[in-house]
């Protein structure tokens, strides 16, 4: 297979290291959930030195702010593309985060996510309103569907919006990350196979087959 296409970020977890460094050449764009990772500083640095298009995310446990600023503020400084970090994260620290992103040319995504359901339209046009205070350069917005109307109001959002990544999790949603590359999204996100970081991901071979049929890339 040649390199997974640019619109598909695969998501990192739960893996060694030199699988990683296997991994990283075949792909375009991928997230290193730092957070699901056995890794060491040297491994983590060495990860951002191997690939130039990569996001940098650690989900912290509760009260892990600090250790998930200097983690994610390093990951800045050793190559990040990108960092994620939840709009959840006290205010201070997204800002500490975002002025070290900025400075090292990197974006900031700043994502929200909903295990339970999805909001009403207007709680999510609110909280992209809210990334946008935090200087965003991405707004992210995962959201557990419970039915189709949840997709297409998600969806819906890319309408109005830019700079949007926008998907709704579990079984029902992941139609919603098949259709948000082809309606804005710069990328949408895909697991390892077997080895899914979030519910309702299809694994990145399957989803670069289904996006090569539906939206090929020359």
């Amino acid at each position: 297979m040649s390199k997974i296409r640019h619109d598909i970020c695969v998501s990192i977890g739960n893996i060694g290291f030199e699988e990683i460094k296997e991994l990283l050449p075949k792909l375009s764009v991928a997230e290193i959930r730092i957070d699901l990772l056995s890794l060491n500083e040297e491994e983590i640095k060495q990860c951002f030195a191997l690939h130039k298009n990569l996001i940098a995310t650690y989900r912290p446990k509760s009260n892990e702010y600090d250790l998930m600023k200097n983690i994610l503020n390093k990951a800045i400084e050793w190559g990040a593309a990108m960092v994620d970090v939840d709009i959840d994260t006290p205010a201070e620290v997204i800002s500490e985060i975002a002025v070290k992103a900025k400075h090292h040319n990197c974006k900031l995504i700043v994502s929200y996510h909903n295990f339970d359901g999805t909001p009403t339209l207007s709680t999510l046009k609110n909280l992209i309103e809210k990334t946008k205070l935090h200087h965003a350069d991405y707004t992210k917005i995962a959201c557990m569907a419970n039915s189709p109307s949840d997709c297409s109001r998600i969806l819906s959002l890319y309408e109005k919006h830019s700079n949007l990544i926008a998907f709704c999790m579990g079984q029902v949603g992941t139609v919603t990350r098949i259709a948000s590359p082809l309606l804005g999204a710069p990328f949408s996100y895909a697991s390892l196979q077997g080895n899914q970081t979030a519910p309702g991901q299809l694994d990145y071979i399957n989803m670069n087959n289904l996006l090569n049929i539906i939206n090929p890339i020359d």
